[in-house]
């Protein structure tokens, strides 16, 4: 579904933000940690820190349903995936290299815009032992880049 410009704008140092909602469709979120897209673009891998997501985690385990929003600060250019089969998944040790690859990649985003450094470190400061991995397939890709085709489904993609 995804094709590979998009593949790849979602595992540059993009603003991530995952989110989900419980059985009353009370919805939370909680901030992406860095992305890795697989088997050819159908599957993907959102980090978060355990100790900030547990509700989302939680809602995740019991609906499989999550809504993931990958949005570049310098351009605005931003998309939504959502995915039906989400499972929450042990963090890999070996994922840590994205972990902090995506960490430097935002760093280099944002400190243009007047952000400093040491605050975004801080924010995205965590240890392998509290990472969690969410991994879904995107059955449902929109544009939301601001502008006249926000909102509108991307490749064909339906609505869920």
């Amino acid at each position: 579904m995804l094709d590979s410009d998009t593949q790849a704008f979602l595992q540059t140092g993009v603003s991530i933000s995952l989110a989900a909602c419980n059985a009353a469709r009370l919805a939370c979120m909680s901030r992406g940690m860095g992305c890795k897209v697989f088997d050819g673009g159908r599957r993907m891998a959102v980090f978060v820190k355990r100790s900030q997501s547990l509700e989302l985690l939680d809602n995740i385990a019991a609906t499989g349903k999550v809504a993931c929003v990958f949005s570049l600060p310098s351009s605005n250019r931003t998309f939504q995936l959502k995915g039906a089969d989400a499972v929450v998944q042990p963090f890999e040790l070996v994922d840590m290299a994205i972990v902090n690859h995506h960490i430097d990649e935002f760093v280099q985003e944002v400190v243009p815009l007047g952000m400093a450094e040491q605050v975004v470190r801080t924010v995205f400061s965590c240890t392998a032992d509290d990472l969690a991995t969410v991994v879904f397939s995107a059955s449902a890709v929109f544009s939301q880049t601001p502008g006249p085709k926000a909102g509108e489904p991307v490749g064909g993609a339906a609505a869920s």
